[in-house]
């Protein structure tokens, strides 16, 4: 069970220091003319709808009963936490902006991305496109990320006004109140933009799996956050002018033991490079050995589809970036691509994610709650990529260059 009360004092302290982070102070005069609404990004890893379907979650009941609610969200391929984040923050889709799985190695950089940059999180040279927090910064806005996939980093030189480095000990009641401090109309900040991230419902699938009643202690536990949340907006007197936007980035399928894919039992693993392992292998071979890997692994596709990067399916935008090698493997949803030593050492999660971004089980949520949102509205599915677009369009300002569409997300507004 995850600590839900904190010490008065040690929050205290831990606000005063949280509201010290960042690259810049707020100066007088941010040269904004624009009277758009503040937005909060809220991200729950690992969310799927089907979890609130299950359980009694009076808090997200009380949000979306004044939201625009889509059946659900398709989030980009590969369907993992940083590939998919960082396309939510930037309009890219995964080609376009270079995370290719949530760990891989750069050839070029020779250097390791596992869940970050490894020598340092504020590293330019893993992250493409530009994030919705720098586009604000660069047209006079205020922008306040405590937590998301790539939020440490500058671009160009420039990162939020208020942000830390990436800490999930620190208690989600001071990620609530930190944010809503900093973008209190009547604080020093002021922050036009917010973004918070929880990332246990998606530990607990992983560990117990998606069916599991630790997911959905889990699940209960997020409603209770988002509660807090909602309370802290009002007290803050955000209601009536917050643009509240709920997102996920994938969602759960379950894996067991018997559902496995030793990749040695096909080819010599001692013949190629295994930039990522499962569900997605990015297979790199030496150029003399493509042929036959590849040949290899296609005569034997059973519970996996292959693909040469070139030949991949137009749909899964996963083929135009250096960093993707010339094999792909996908695993059917629920299987584990791994090799023997590993498999005895550490077996397999009892929930996985990264398949095809189109497979049910991967389907997400979004919801959006404002003055700009229609209200108690259940419409059809969104993707995620249009969702920079969206932000852009909500804070009034000039998107940069991106992948996504206004058009394809406009009906969730209320004009």
């Amino acid at each position: 069970m995850r600590q839900k009360i904190i010490p008065t004092i040690f929050l205290v302290i831990s606000i005063l220091w949280l509201n010290g982070c960042g690259q810049a102070d707020l100066q007088n005069d941010r040269g904004v003319n624009s009277t758009s609404n503040p937005v909060l990004l809220v991200s729950i890893d690992g969310l799927m709808n089907e979890y609130l379907e299950r359980n009694e979650t009076p808090n997200f009941d009380r949000l979306l009963a004044e939201a625009v609610y889509p059946e659900y969200l398709i989030p980009v391929f590969p369907t993992n936490t940083f590939p998919t984040h960082w396309s939510i923050v930037t309009g890219l889709y995964v080609e376009n902006h270079g995370i290719i799985a949530n760990s891989f190695y750069d050839h070029e950089l020779e250097a390791n991305f596992s869940y970050g940059p490894q020598d340092s999180p504020n590293d330019e040279r893993w992250w493409g496109g530009e994030p919705i927090w720098i586009t604000a910064e660069k047209q006079g806005k205020t922008a306040a990320t405590f937590f998301w996939p790539g939020s440490e980093a500058s671009i160009g030189g420039v990162q939020s006004t208020k942000w830390i480095d990436y800490d999930g000990s620190i208690p989600d009641l001071v990620r609530i109140d930190s944010v809503m401090t900093w973008m209190d109309p009547q604080g020093d900040v002021r922050a036009d933009f917010g973004t918070l991230y929880f990332s246990f419902v998606d530990s607990r699938g992983h560990r117990y799996g998606p069916d599991s009643p630790e997911v959905d202690e889990a699940v209960q536990e997020m409603d209770s956050i988002l509660g807090t949340l909602l309370d802290k907006i009002e007290e803050t007197g955000l209601s009536e002018t917050m643009n509240i936007i709920l997102v996920s980035d994938h969602g759960m399928a379950s894996t067991n033991e018997e559902r496995v894919i030793f990749i040695e039992d096909t080819i010599d693993l001692n013949r190629v490079d295994m930039l990522s392992w499962s569900p997605v292998a990015l297979i790199k071979p030496e150029e003399s050995e493509a042929d036959d890997i590849y040949t290899a692994l296609k005569s034997a596709e059973n519970h996996y589809r292959v693909f040469r990067r070139d030949e991949l399916p137009e749909r899964f935008r996963f083929s135009n970036h250096y960093r993707i090698p010339e094999i792909i493997m996908i695993a059917d949803v629920g299987y584990t691509i791994t090799n023997r030593p590993f498999f005895e050492s550490r077996g397999v999660v009892a929930g996985t994610h990264s398949y095809d971004n189109l497979a049910p089980e991967m389907r997400t949520f979004f919801a959006a709650k404002g003055p700009d949102f229609r209200t108690g509205v259940r419409t059809e599915a969104v993707e995620s990529i249009h969702i920079y677009e969206l932000l852009s369009h909500l804070l009034g300002i000039e998107p940069a260059d991106n992948d996504g569409d206004l058009d394809q997300i406009r009906f969730l507004l209320n004009q």
